[in-house]
């Protein structure tokens, strides 16, 4: 027998209508003011409306259920997207707060630079560099440096780019018309060099295109010296703090410093015949120099060092110190292995280069690369890249043209060989250190006898 459906009692209904009062819609409405709606508008279709508003409420998008198609960058990206825009255009003109008008301009500097998009051309054809889009930045932040008037810039070249875990860094190497003064080492210690070897470059890092440029400061021979005992990552962070062992004597900007000094001294390289070696070491153009073709600049025998070689004492120039004059001390003088270095002659062939050990022994240092396999294809270029700086390479095209850049982790490919750790101290005899027997009691001082007192 089927149940017999009762009707709403009182209690019942106002349950319903509290119900239908307080269930709210996304919008903010209830169900009872769309019934109440209903009502007063009596529609013909009111049960085909009342589908339509379910159906719109249960396919409508939520914003909050789904996460934006394109991620919302951040104050920072945008305002490196802003930099790297406005190194196109002309700078903005700072303004007098006195008369509200734009501040004159002093005359841009004159300066000499390499075309940096014409030789990423050449490394863009054997597979290397930044690439044509990356390089027209590239050119427009070197020329932004060239014509500042407070920089006095009198040559630029773009060194590369050294990648870091948090920002990279963009490196620019200059000449200036007025060159630094180079502090001058504690005493005892090897002298630094001043604008010569080391640092006969001034170089200019920013960690993107149109950023701000910070100058690095001059490079010393301890940090060198120290820089060849640790393999570490750079973070982007120029003030970051260097955590190595040994520990390294400065910042990251130090520690950059003197790896851009290394890199330099083994990777800049120069076409063979182009330059002559004069005296002290000077390098003039050569005049009856014949540049050969691209597909030949592909070998090393064709590449020679441009730069002067890197000593172990951390200089290029070698440094020896005076013999003393008095005879006991003569005797008990000696020069150390680092004072006769004997260093390789300028223009050494990059073939003389010491192949890579470890596990990669019997690697050349160098390897050629040619931007067809086909001999016969006209206008080649030409080069070589560097096995033990990875990320340097040395291009050039047959009418003379020729370029280095690096990109890379500015990290050696050389067998690294953790420093020991110190030797322990020596402990001495336990006997001396620890004892049960207590020391005797000192005995007291002698009593003051007190002076009577004068009535």
């Amino acid at each position: 027998m089927a149940a017999v459906e009762k009707p709403l009692g009182a209690m019942d209904l106002n349950s319903a209508l509290a119900f239908l009062t307080q269930a709210h819609s996304t919008d903010g409405g209830s169900v009872y003011e769309h019934l109440t709606k209903v009502l007063e508008d009596k529609p013909n279709n009111a049960l085909d409306l009342l589908e339509a508003s379910y159906l719109i409420k249960k396919t409508a998008f939520s914003t909050k259920e789904s996460s934006p198609l394109v991620p919302i960058s951040a104050a920072a990206d945008a305002a490196r997207a802003i930099a790297g825009a406005n190194i196109f255009g002309n700078p903005d003109l700072p303004i007098d707060p006195d008369s509200g008008e734009p501040i004159e301009a002093e005359a841009p500097n004159d300066f000499e630079g390499e075309d940096i998009v014409d030789a990423s051309v050449l490394f863009e054809a054997v597979g290397c560099g930044l690439g044509t889009h990356e390089s027209y930045g590239v050119a427009m932040a070197a020329h932004r440096l060239g014509e500042s008037p407070s920089r006095g810039v009198a040559k630029v070249r773009f060194f590369g780019k050294i990648f870091g875990t948090h920002a990279d860094y963009y490196v620019f190497e200059t000449t200036l018309k007025d060159p630094p003064e180079a502090p001058t080492a504690p005493e005892g210690e090897v002298p630094y060099e001043e604008n010569v070897g080391t640092n006969a470059y001034v170089y200019w890092v920013c960690n993107y295109l149109g950023g701000k440029l910070e100058r690095l400061p001059p490079v010393t021979p301890g940090q060198i010296r120290s820089a060849r005992q640790i393999k570490k990552f750079l973070t982007g962070d120029l003030d970051a703090h260097v955590s190595t062992y040994p520990l390294f004597p400065g910042a990251e900007k130090h520690f950059l410093r003197a790896q851009i000094a290394r890199i330099v001294a083994a990777t800049v390289l120069a076409p063979a015949g182009k330059y002559s070696a004069e005296e002290e070491g000077v390098l003039a153009p050569t005049e009856d120099f014949v540049a050969l073709s691209g597909r030949e600049m592909g070998s090393t025998s064709s590449w020679v060092h441009y730069y002067p070689h890197l000593k172990r004492q951390g200089r290029c120039d070698l440094f020896k110190r005076e013999e003393p004059e008095d005879e006991e001390e003569l005797e008990r003088f000696a020069f150390t292995e680092d004072e006769l270095e004997e260093g390789p002659e300028p223009l050494v062939s990059v073939e003389e280069d010491t192949p890579l050990a470890g596990a990669d022994a019997g690697i050349q240092a160098w390897t050629p690369v040619v931007s067809a396999r086909g001999e016969t294809v006209k206008f080649q270029v030409g080069g070589v890249r560097s096995n033990t700086w990875p990320g340097a390479v040395s291009v050039a095209a047959g009418d003379g043209r020729y370029s280095n850049v690096y990109v890379g982790w500015a990290v050696k490919a050389a067998l690294f060989v953790p420093l020991p750790p110190p030797p322990v101290a020596t402990e001495y005899d336990a006997a001396l250190v620890e004892s049960k027997e207590l020391p005797p009691k000192p005995a007291p001082p002698p009593a003051e006898e007190e002076e009577p007192e004068e009535e």
